[in-house]
């Protein structure tokens, strides 16, 4: 696949949103992700996973990132206008569907978003999706990180008003622990918990949860590679 370079955009400390015209792109999901290959670096670094932080309806494909002096993100960062990049392996199980049905006698299925730094992505493809699909959301999204490192805040609070059933906790001052998480959501039994940020502050997080009896099964995961507690330092 082919992605036109369009524009980037600050978002907060030093993460960037880039922008992309796709063309030939293949239908996809919200929470999905793809590799992006840069030209002209040499290949140990030229490719990079990225969770796409539009929705599918968009006409253009976000990504966010921090901005690093890695060669992969300086010439990202360095694309002009209409610069064509190579993207592949779209994919990904990280979306809205394919999950436990039998949680709730009342059907309504609950799902838990832990969200770490610029972990935030999969679930700003995904409130986005429903809310331009004028559907519910029925979720609880527990965002961590240091204010800086913490991008599309106003986007979120606005999305709550826009569907009250998405909840929003914000976790800067506080750090987002196993034992804080059962403090705040005590019937945590009854979500699907999906979990997006370094791979340290997921798994420390999930396996914490599993280690308590809580079902494997009903938690999915999304690493981020290359961010090393990047939630609080």
């Amino acid at each position: 696949m082919k992605l036109s370079f369009v524009k980037k955009q600050h978002e907060v400390g030093e993460v960037w949103s880039y922008f992309f015209e796709p063309h030939d792109v293949p239908a996809w999901q919200a929470g999905q992700y793809v590799n992006l290959t840069m030209p002209d670096i040499a290949p140990v670094f030229a490719d990079r996973i990225f969770t796409i932080a539009s929705a599918p309806h968009e006409p253009l494909l976000q990504f966010a990132t921090i901005l690093t002096p890695s060669p992969f993100k300086q010439k990202l960062n360095s694309l002009n206008p209409g610069d064509k990049i190579e993207a592949d392996q779209l994919g990904g199980d990280f979306t809205w569907d394919a999950i436990p049905s039998t949680l709730s006698d009342d059907g309504v299925v609950r799902r838990l978003f832990i969200a770490g730094g610029i972990g935030i992505t999969p679930y700003l493809s995904i409130i986005r999706d429903k809310l331009h699909k004028n559907e519910p959301i029925n979720a609880t999204l527990l965002y961590a990180g240091k204010h800086e490192r913490r991008p599309f805040i106003n986007e979120l609070h606005q999305a709550t008003k826009t569907d009250p059933t998405l909840k929003l906790n914000e976790y800067s001052d506080v750090k987002l622990t196993l034992k804080q998480l059962k403090k705040d959501i005590p019937d945590i039994k009854n979500y699907i918990v999906y979990l997006a940020g370094s791979q340290k502050f997921s798994e420390t997080i999930g396996e914490g949860l599993v280690g308590t009896g809580f079902p494997r099964d009903q938690i999915k995961y999304d690493y981020f590679d290359g961010y090393i507690d990047i939630e609080y330092l």
